[in-house]
């Protein structure tokens, strides 16, 4: 249901933004309107070059403080997404680019996508904290502090070689 609302909204969205265009044309003008265009991409252009080095800046600072860096990318991604509709020409793209140019609005639809990610996410972490409780814990827990997520893991171009890849498994 979702990718035939996205469809149809795709399909929409060129469509209403023509007849917008057409419109405003009619009212203000050929120039005026190619002059509001113009000037919507100029300014999308512009945030686009500036973000990301920006982006990569908020990201190495969040990393060295021992904050996961998820706000700075996902707030980069946002504004790098605002860039892209300013550039895209037609006025509805432009207001939502301009919605997400507003920093409560961005973190807004930032908190609400990482919402749905979540939901629709099937992630099992098992973490183990038995050094706290005077538990044992996993084999070679010595080697590490703080808690232990256990875990199995394949490099790519390998082959498997059954359920548990022989003797010289690699170990986490």
């Amino acid at each position: 249901m979702a990718r035939l609302l996205l469809g149809l909204f795709l399909i929409a969205l060129p469509v209403l933004e023509l007849a917008l265009l057409i419109k405003t044309g009619q009212v203000v003008g050929l120039w005026p309107t190619l002059a509001m265009v113009v000037g919507a991409g100029v300014l999308g252009a512009v945030i686009m070059s500036r973000q990301g080095m920006s982006v990569a800046r908020r990201t190495r600072e969040a990393i060295a403080q021992g904050r996961p860096p998820v706000g700075p990318v996902l707030d980069g991604a946002f504004l790098l997404l605002a860039g892209a509709l300013l550039i895209t020409p037609g006025f509805l793209t432009d207001v939502m680019a301009l919605a997400l140019l507003i920093p409560p609005i961005r973190r807004k639809v930032g908190r609400w996508c990482v919402r749905r990610l979540v939901e629709r996410a099937h992630v099992q972490i098992k973490v183990y904290e038995a050094r706290s409780r005077g538990e044992p814990g996993p084999p070679g827990e010595d080697r590490v502090a703080g808690p232990v997520i256990e875990g199995d893991f394949e490099r790519l171009g390998e082959k498997a070689r059954g359920p548990h890849r022989g003797k010289d498994r690699d170990q986490i």
